[in-house]
């Protein structure tokens, strides 16, 4: 995997530093504080996506009809140990 850049590292942080699922723009407040960046809410949402996809942090989708919900939180132990067989194989 490749290294973070200095956004994306301090939003693996925020999450790291939750236990449950995290609030979107309270991320986006916090890291935009630490950072002294500014994007756009939608950037902030493909960050998370993309450390998702990577296996980097657990997302879930909860869908009703056309509602969609997103939400993200830290890998959780089982998570870890599961991610590692993978990359064994």
């Amino acid at each position: 995997m490749s290294e973070l850049g200095p956004v994306s590292q301090a939003i693996m942080d925020y999450v790291q530093s939750k236990t449950g699922y995290i609030q979107i723009f309270r991320m986006v407040h916090a890291v935009s504080r630490r950072t002294g960046e500014s994007h756009s809410s939608k950037w902030y949402f493909r960050q998370l996506v993309c450390l998702a996809l990577e296996g980097r942090i657990e997302a879930k989708v909860s869908r009703t009809g056309d509602k969609v919900a997103f939400k993200f939180r830290r890998l959780q132990e089982n998570g870890l140990e599961g991610l590692q067989e993978i990359e064994d194989e």
